[in-house]
């Protein structure tokens, strides 16, 4: 192989040697007995043997150098004009070929692979008389800063040296004044809009171990990428003392380290990385968010920061950075703390309306917590940099969080998920608006909108207030009192009354049966057949007058009663008890009566037979009732609502506060039982005329409002018993708490401090997704903007460069930042928000 004139022999070369061809490293295996530098075989006559490490293994290669004068210490660059990058820069004997050190860098990045374990890879594919020396790691350390130096411009403006951060891809949709914001960004947006939304965490896998000579180590790039620039320690011997209080006892230099990131996509903020002296204290972590704040090139003014501890964190924070020399902020930023909302629900209660993102105007649709996804990959290399030389684990931990940045971007997916939860918000808030008293929803938005502008205590507005549940006695003392009241009135409509009363004592008494042992006793089937023959006389009674309403007409269906749903049933009895009750597990002590009175048709208008539909009397009746059944659903959803609101009370002071089972009161039980039965009750009346509504002909707008009942609509509100819950961005009332009947309940008070913070979560969940499609919709535009600022840049670079392959470089830059852009304009289109 001959080097220096472009594959040719030097001129200048007196003797004309015969390079042997490639060969295997196995039959040179005293080339490797020589140190790099070292003279081998005949440089005396411009020939020697060159260790060359490619991708397929390791070889040995006699190359003939060029014998110009002065041409020796170019070595060098003659390897690397031939694609071989060397060892060393006097007197190479070992190159790596360019492929191989892409592929190392390529191998460490997607398979989080080791310099030792690509070198064994290399090793296996020669033989296993491969040498133990060779500079792998070092010259990889090497390539890397020259790539980095190069895909940043560093190549091109040879003046200027990289500064803090300088080597580090930040995030194109974050906004970026001078970058990706137009020159009137703050006449344009709207404050919300541009501010900054980091996320902070603690990272303790990604340990260092103290270096045994700390004074050999050579630092490429610290501070220029991710990493915080290592301070300098003082060689005074005299400063020494200063220098011990940093040492630890144990053997590690660093137990973590911390960093900030965009919230929204999941990019590392350049020269925001920092290492933990002892633990994540607060002194780490501030330096890490005002490095992160001061990166923009204007002061944005609004940060967002995300912290699992914020709430104690915040407290002191401004009082930290005015009196520590090291940290500073740009004039006029307003810090906004908030609380992932994985971690928020295992902080206390009262951290919740002062710490959501929920509440947060601007936040968006996050969830605070995108910086644990981004530790899984990042703790795959954590051991193998553990024992690294610190400037070695900087270069590695940089270069696999600049490679984290450049794979993240997602903005069609989040701009699909935007839509999809508007869709699911926005009909159940402006549903439960309309239902609510208009002058109570105007003050609730007053406050709202006060608690969004200064934040602090005017935020627990989204907190239920207790005191205004009504307590365990109201409670009991509603629940024995009469529900249907007595009704007097005469002809069809109280005739039809006494239809539904009759319904409803059917549904107590089999309530009665369901509630009886395996084995009852005589006195308690006594009792059930006393029941029943007390409401089959009522029965037969009912049956006499409906032949006097309908003037002699049968309107018997022959279907019987309708059976009592097994879900609208619970905790009352095993529902495998619950099949047909005319079975024998229905007490039947007279054999002459065809049916029990709690199973017998009841002769009304919704049963008649389709042959007396038409019939003038039936028409009329049927109308009756079907305004009666009307008000028979809705008064058994307000009764619904009321014991469900009961229900949460109960749960949340007397089951859920209660930190074990061996604390909950036989008491508690009971009135929880009690409540459950109440559930249980309402909810099959309301199904029942519900039914009825449908047999009797009902409109689709009737049909529409009222609903059909599903178990899942029944739950303890979680509103009520765990406010603070992970998961509540797209949560939602059950169809029952929105429909038009219900400022009757916000006469009461505690059900009127239940609609006030439903109706404000609703507000919120809204407007969180409406924020977070508008701000899709503008980092869309601001990603095409970062790509174009990268363009031109690279254009410029192109247009000042005077060596060929600088400008080669620097437009085949500038058309992958196009392409970019013109990808993005396509895929973006019609979505987008574009801002002149």
């Amino acid at each position: 192989m001959y080097l220096g004139h472009g594959g040719e022999p030097c001129p200048n070369l007196s003797h004309q040697p015969d390079p042997s061809p490639w060969e295997d490293l196995g039959s040179m295996e005293d080339v490797f007995a020589q140190e790099e530098g070292d003279t081998i075989n005949d440089t005396q006559l411009g020939v020697s043997n060159l260790v060359i490490v490619h991708s397929t293994g390791v070889y040995s290669h006699s190359v003939s150098w060029c014998q110009c004068p002065g041409a020796e210490k170019a070595h060098h660059l003659d390897l690397m004009k031939a694609r071989l990058f060397p060892a060393s820069l006097t007197r190479p004997r070992s190159a790596f070929t360019f492929d191989v050190l892409d592929n190392f860098l390529i191998d460490a990045l997607e398979c989080k692979t080791s310099a030792m374990s690509f070198y064994q890879k290399l090793r296996r594919f020669t033989n296993n008389a491969f040498p133990d020396k060779i500079p792998l790691m070092r010259v990889s350390r090497i390539w890397r800063d020259l790539v980095n130096r190069k895909r940043f411009g560093f190549g091109h403006d040879t003046e200027r040296s990289p500064g803090p951060g300088d080597l580090a891809l930040y995030c194109p949709a974050c906004p970026q004044p001078g970058i990706n914001l137009p020159t009137s960004w703050r006449y344009d947006y709207e404050e919300w809009l541009v501010m900054r939304r980091y996320v902070v965490d603690g990272n303790f896998t990604a340990q260092h171990m103290k270096m045994k000579i700390p004074e050999d180590d050579v630092s490429l790039a610290d501070g220029k990428g991710y990493m915080k620039r290592e301070r300098q320690k003082s060689t005074c011997s005299n400063h020494r003392a200063v220098n011990a209080t940093n040492i630890q006892r144990s053997n590690l230099r660093a137990t973590g380290v911390g960093a900030t990131a965009c919230a929204r996509h999941g990019c590392f903020v350049p020269h925001a990385v920092v290492d933990f002296q002892k633990g994540e204290r607060h002194m780490n972590m501030d330096y890490s968010i005002c490095n992160a704040v001061k990166y923009t090139p204007e002061p944005i003014g609004s940060t967002l920061i995300i912290y699992d501890v914020a709430c104690q964190w915040s407290i002191h924070f401004a009082e930290r950075v005015d009196q520590s020399y090291h940290l500073s902020l740009p004039e006029g930023t307003k810090i906004l703390p908030a609380v992932g909302k994985f971690h928020l629900s295992a902080h206390k209660l009262q951290c919740f309306p002062r710490f959501s993102l929920n509440f947060m105007t601007g936040a968006g649709h996050i969830d605070g917590e995108i910086l644990e996804t981004l530790w899984a990959p990042f703790n795959k290399i954590s051991p193998t940099a553990r024992s690294m030389s610190l400037a070695h684990r900087k270069e590695v931990l940089d270069d696999h969080m600049r490679d984290s940045n450049w794979k993240k971007l997602s903005l069609l997916k989040k701009y699909r998920h935007a839509l999809q939860g508007i869709s699911d918000t926005q009909g159940p808030y402006e549903e439960l608006t309309r239902s609510l008293d208009l002058d109570d929803v105007q003050e609730w938005k007053k406050a709202a909108e006060k608690a969004a502008q200064d934040h602090g205590e005017l935020l627990d507005i989204y907190q239920l207030k207790m005191d205004k549940a009504p307590s365990m006695a109201e409670i009991r003392l509603r629940l024995t009192e009469n529900e249907l009241s007595a009704n007097g009135r005469t002809g069809s409509v109280a005739w039809l009354i006494e239809g539904i009363n009759i319904e409803n004592s059917q549904d107590a008494l089999r309530l009665s049966i369901r509630q009886l042992p395996q084995d009852p006793t005589a006195s308690q089937r006594t009792g059930i057949e006393e029941k029943r023959q007390k409401l089959m006389a009522r029965i037969i009674k009912f049956h006499e007058a409906a032949e006097v309403m309908t003037n002699g007409m049968d309107l018997k269906g022959g279907e019987g009663a309708p059976l009592d749903n097994p879900e609208l049933c619970l905790e009352e009895a095993d529902i495998s008890n619950m099949e047909d009750p005319e079975e024998e597990d229905i007490l039947d002590f007279d054999g002459n009566i065809d049916s029990p009175a709690e199973v017998t048709e009841i002769w009304m208008p919704s049963w008649a037979a389709s042959g007396h539909i038409m019939d003038d009397v039936v028409l009329a009746l049927r109308q009756e009732e079907l305004e009666l059944r009307k008000g028979q659903a809705n008064d058994c959803l307000e009764k619904l609502r009321q014991a469900l609101g009961d229900r949460s009370v109960v749960f949340r002071e007397k089951i859920h506060s209660n930190k074990s089972v061996h604390h909950q009161g036989t008491r508690s039980k009971k009135e929880l039982q009690t409540i459950t039965l109440s559930i249980n009750r309402h909810a099959r009346g309301y199904s029942r005329a519900r039914a009825a509504m449908l047999r009797l002909g009902a409109d689709s707008d009737t049909v529409a409002v009222y609903q059909p009942l599903k178990p899942q609509d029944l739950v303890v509100s979680k509103e009520v018993t765990e406010e603070n819950r992970h998961g509540q961005g797209s949560d939602k009332l059950a169809w029952f708490w929105r429909i038009n009947n219900t400022e009757d309940s916000q006469k009461n008070l505690w059900m009127n401090e239940f609609y006030r913070v439903n109706w404000l979560k609703a507000k919120a969940r809204y407007d969180r997704w409406s924020e977070e499609l508008k701000l899709v919709q503008h980092e869309m535009f601001w990603t095409i903007s970062w790509f174009r600022t990268q363009e031109e840049r690279w254009r410029v670079r192109a247009d000042e460069s005077i060596k060929n392959g600088n400008r080669a470089y620097a437009e085949r830059q500038a058309s992958m930042w196009a392409e970019f852009s013109a990808q993005g304009l396509k895929n973006f289109e019609g979505k987008l928000l574009i801002t002149s």
